[in-house]
């Protein structure tokens, strides 16, 4: 029986969570905020208070990708993103910790200090994007633009809209999607098989414990794994599977000098779906609220799907660190690497063709994407 956990309740739970891990330890000194940066035992603990909170809270947006709202299931993808680059950040972060005290660095030392003070980028942001105090917003809303007050004008800028986001979705989706397969391509054969065989399986089992074993190198180990079942979720274990024979399919003619963005375009079509929604737009006698409405749906999917890929772009860089670890620590460091370069990849790239309405490439379907959003709206009056 599957316990039905609250993602309000979860998301606060590991936000309080996180912020903990990273407080400074009071220091017995009796004076009013004195403090300094956390000993091995209080990080240890706080990561081993922490790892549970972050396992209910990946259960509980992976719930949401299959709620009836297609807003909630957009926002659990984005949500799984932003929690799998923290989870990632917070184990290169007890890693060094690790280190630092089987060296026999203290806090209170220059590189110690420096652990602590490390810039762990927009971690508040996305913290507050866990908690759903982030909302996307249209474009023209965030610029303050005026909104269209006739249908010739609205005619023309939806039609305008709809063929941009078409096009920067596939932008988008080429640069990271190119990027991850770059990444693998720069990994063994043997490697690349080894990391596509575990996608979908059980990542801990694989990946072995190493010979170090201190609570510190064991949080570490947890949250790296912590990461990776983030990025699984967003496409479950079946599709996953599926999505990695996909991705080596493409990583095979991108190594035999085919343009990745020759490929994805034959996959999306944007030319052809950009063509028929202009047409569309030139014909429909909708109403100035349904081509509105179209505007401020296309631009959301465009803005979400952006929001989206930066994520996806930070986890690649933080998982650089991955392939640098000794093996003392993770005796396969290289297929935890390979396997978040596959579901990175195959992500992103599902994703995009779900937010264009790709006719060839429907793995994914959470959301109505630029054609159905456009086809609907314009009908609908």
């Amino acid at each position: 029986m599957t316990t039905t956990i609250d993602y309000g309740e979860a998301a606060r739970a590991y936000v309080d969570g996180v912020r903990a891990l990273f407080a400074p330890t009071v220091m017995p000194t009796g004076e009013r905020g004195a403090g300094g940066p956390a000993l091995p035992e209080d990080l240890a603990e706080r990561a081993e208070q922490l790892s549970p909170l972050s396992a209910e809270l990946t259960q509980a947006a992976a719930a949401q990708l299959t709620e009836e709202d297609p807003t909630v299931r957009a926002q659990a993808s984005t949500r799984l993103l932003a929690k799998a680059l923290t989870d990632l950040e917070i184990s290169a972060y007890l890693f060094q910790a690790a280190v630092d005290e089987e060296e026999g660095i203290t806090p209170d030392d220059v590189r110690g200090a420096e652990r602590t003070a490390v810039h762990l980028g927009d971690l508040e942001d996305r913290l507050a994007l866990l908690l759903g105090e982030v909302e996307i917003q249209p474009k023209a809303a965030e610029r303050g633009e005026v909104r269209p007050t006739d249908v010739p004008t609205a005619r023309v800028e939806l039609s305008n809209a709809a063929v941009d986001a078409l096009a920067l979705i596939s932008e988008r989706a080429v640069r990271m999607g190119q990027a991850a397969l770059i990444g693998l391509l720069g990994m063994g054969v043997a490697d690349i098989a080894k990391a596509a065989g575990v996608v979908g399986l059980d990542i801990a089992k694989a990946l072995g414990y190493g010979e170090k074993f201190s609570r510190l190198y064991s949080a570490f180990r947890g949250f790296a794994i912590q990461s990776y079942d983030s990025l699984l979720a967003l496409l479950g274990r079946q599709l996953a599977q599926t999505a990695a024979k996909e991705v080596l399919d493409w990583l095979d003619k991108l190594s035999e000098g085919e343009l990745f963005g020759d490929l994805l375009e034959k996959l999306y079509e944007t030319g052809p779906t950009g063509q028929t929604l202009r047409e569309l737009v030139a014909e429909s006698q909708a109403d100035l609220g349904g081509f509105v409405t179209s505007i401020d749906g296309v631009d959301g999917l465009n803005e979400r799907y952006h929001q989206q890929t930066a994520l996806a772009e930070k986890i690649l860089r933080a998982l650089a660190f991955v392939g640098t670890l000794p093996l003392a620590v993770l005796p396969h460091p290289q297929v935890l690497l390979g396997a978040a370069y596959i579901l990175l990849t195959a992500y992103v790239i599902l994703c995009g063709a779900d937010y264009v309405d790709a006719p060839q490439l429907r793995l994914l379907n959470r959301v109505p994407g630029v054609r159905e959003v456009v086809e609907a709206n314009l009908s609908a009056t």
